[in-house]
């Protein structure tokens, strides 16, 4: 079993990292905001026009969709054998929030409420998975990094417990890259015409 105390610990501080890359983006864009938002076709009238009557190929886009995500964990997956391993997890925390405080803030600038409920709009109901599934691969990349440079920390046996882990880790993570498929799967043929329908407002 995991360590409780440990992987608390060790999600709370990717909160934080998500957190500070969240108040960051928002700091940075509105300090530029002049400059950024100019040239920037995020949730411009121009591309949310050009999305209402945007018809989508859901095979196509599950396809770019997974490839993306799929893209996304392979890296993290081969970057947790690195050294830098659980350095390069805190960054995509980080990088994250960034992403997610630069979302928000072009949407809440530019429509205000309305444009909050965008965001919600954009990112539900695909995220009740993605998001699960993307801290159960966080989790599960820094316990192959900690079990191959730092066994120690695990607390189960040290260095007797590497090889039992990684054989018994692929299940595992082939159950983590189910989830993404899943909402994968959601964000291309549900919440498509979700936002479609909720476009009709602006």
């Amino acid at each position: 079993m995991y360590q409780i105390y440990g992987m608390d610990s060790r999600h709370i501080r990717w909160l934080y990292l998500f957190l500070g890359g969240f108040f960051a983006g928002v700091l940075v864009l509105n300090i530029w905001r002049a400059s950024l938002m100019q040239d920037m076709e995020l949730f411009s009238a121009a591309s949310l026009g050009r999305m209402k009557f945007l018809e989508v190929d859901g095979g196509a886009f599950f396809g770019y969709v997974l490839r993306e995500r799929v893209g996304t964990a392979v890296l993290l997956c081969l970057l947790a054998t690195t050294y830098a391993g659980a350095a390069a997890l805190s960054a995509y925390a980080l990088w994250m929030g960034a992403l997610a405080g630069i979302f928000l803030s072009v949407a809440s600038i530019r429509y205000g409420l309305l444009g909050i409920a965008l965001v919600l709009v954009s990112v539900l109901p695909h995220y009740l998975l993605l998001v699960p599934g993307c801290i159960m691969l966080m989790d599960w990349c820094y316990r192959l990094n900690m079990t191959l440079y730092h066994p120690e920390r695990l607390g189960e046996g040290g260095y007797g417990r590497r090889r039992q882990y990684l054989l018994g880790g692929l299940p595992k993570l082939v159950a983590v890259l189910g989830v993404l498929v899943m909402g994968s799967a959601v964000e291309s043929y549900i919440n498509p015409k979700l936002l479609t329908a909720f476009l009709k407002f602006f």
